[in-house]
C-alpha cells in the first residue's frame, strides 16, 4: 500500500512539473497579437543599414519567444529565413541560392502564419523578404 501511495505521489508530482513547464503565459494569442501589431512598422520598413538588418532579426527573434504554439513552427521558419537573409553574401551565387531555396520552402508556412494572424489578430501580416504571405 505504501509503495502504491509513493508511486501515486510520484505521478502527481511529475504531472505538476510537466504541466507547469508547459503553461507558458508569455505565449498567449492576445499578447502576441498586441506585440506584433506594435512591431509591424519596424517589420515592414526595408532595412537601410546593417544595423537595421540586425534590429529586424532581433525583432523577429523577440516575437519568436512569445509566438503561440498554434504558429510556433511557422514563425520559427520565417524567423530563420530573416536571419539567413541577414547573412547572405550578395556576390556569392551559392549564398543567394541558399536564401532562394529557404524562401521557397518558407512560402507555405508564411501563408499559414499570415492566415492565422488575420483570423486571430484581426489585421494583415505583411510580406516578409519577398515571401508571399498575403493571398
Amino acid at each position: 500500500m505504501a509503495r502504491l501511495l509513493s508511486f501515486g505521489a510520484a505521478v502527481v508530482l511529475t504531472v505538476a512539473v510537466v504541466t507547469s513547464g508547459c503553461s507558458d503565459t508569455n505565449r498567449t494569442a492576445g499578447r502576441f497579437c498586441a506585440e506584433l501589431q506594435a512591431q509591424l512598422p519596424s517589420l515592414t520598413t526595408p532595412p537601410a543599414t546593417s544595423g537595421d538588418v540586425e534590429d529586424l532579426v532581433r525583432r523577429f527573434e523577440k516575437l519568436n519567444r512569445m509566438t503561440p504554439l498554434a504558429i510556433e513552427e511557422e514563425w520559427q521558419i520565417v524567423t530563420d529565413l530573416v536571419a539567413l537573409a541577414s547573412d547572405v553574401i550578395p556576390s556569392d551565387p551559392a549564398s543567394r541560392q541558399e536564401l532562394a531555396d529557404a524562401a521557397y520552402k518558407a512560402e507555405r508556412p508564411a501563408r499559414e502564419m499570415t492566415e492565422w494572424v488575420e483570423a486571430t489578430c484581426g489585421f494583415l501580416m505583411p510580406d516578409v523578404i519577398g515571401i508571399e504571405g498575403n493571398r
